[in-house]
């Protein structure tokens, strides 16, 4: 197999010229930030393979992490919290109402809005899916010390606001 892979490399024909890196290959902290990306990633798979027994999507469990925090809110509210698109919310929403996990009621400041809560159904799953997240992020965090923690979500909190002010700036 080895010689096979040789003759192959010697019989490939060489590039007349060396092709020059995209202007982004040299940016500074271009590693950090595919780092960054693959973190991500790796951390929504894990979390989503640990939900999944309990009948959880990825947008269903951030629906249910921000209801355990702030138990009630209005779907805008939600969709300003959350990782779930503003258009698929509403989705998200129904099927959650539909399996008994939280409940849409009429707001009583503005009829036109629905104030979402977590039934006792969907509270005790959210609490099951806390418990999957805090072990995902031990494991993630592993043997970092609490100042390096705090370098990371310094950092994040950091980013997050330049890439906000960055859109902005764009969109105007």
């Amino acid at each position: 197999m080895k010689s096979t892979i040789a003759n192959l490399s010697t019989r490939a024909p060489k590039p007349k010229s060396k092709a020059a890196l995209p202007a982004t290959a040299s940016v500074r902290g271009m590693g950090a930030w595919l780092a960054i990306v693959r973190t991500y990633q790796q951390c929504s798979e894990t979390l989503s393979d640990g939900i999944k027994p309990l009948g959880l999507k990825l947008a269903q469990h951030d629906v249910m992490m921000n209801l355990l925090l702030s138990p009630t809110l209005t779907q805008q509210q939600l969709a300003e919290r959350s990782f779930v698109t503003k258009s698929h919310m509403s989705a998200v929403l129904m099927e959650m109402a539909e399996r008994g996990w939280v409940s849409r009621e009429e707001s009583e400041q503005d009829k036109r809005s629905k104030v979402i809560t977590l039934t006792p159904d969907g509270l005790a799953l959210a609490q099951q899916a806390w418990a999957i997240q805090a072990e995902v992020v031990k494991v993630m965090m592993g043997d970092l010390s609490n100042a390096q923690i705090k370098d990371i979500q310094d950092f994040s909190l950091k980013a997050h606001k330049a890439l906000a002010l960055h859109r902005a700036l764009v969109k105007e």
